[in-house]
């Protein structure tokens, strides 16, 4: 099992335990996940401007 798989069990282990709905449950991994998917756009973006930046600085 992953770091991330085990991260996310223990995160809905948590909300179940303070008695979270399901469906909210659901909704807070989603936005975990959409965050994580956007963070890593950002970053894969910044990784070209800077190649690009070094291909056309010289």
């Amino acid at each position: 099992m992953s770091v991330l798989e085990i991260l996310v069990r223990r995160r809905m282990q948590e909300e179940y335990a303070k008695g979270t709905s399901p469906e909210r449950i659901t909704r807070l991994l989603q936005e975990f996940f959409n965050g994580a998917e956007a963070s890593q756009a950002d970053a894969l973006r910044s990784a070209e401007y800077a190649n690009e930046f070094k291909i056309a600085d010289g």
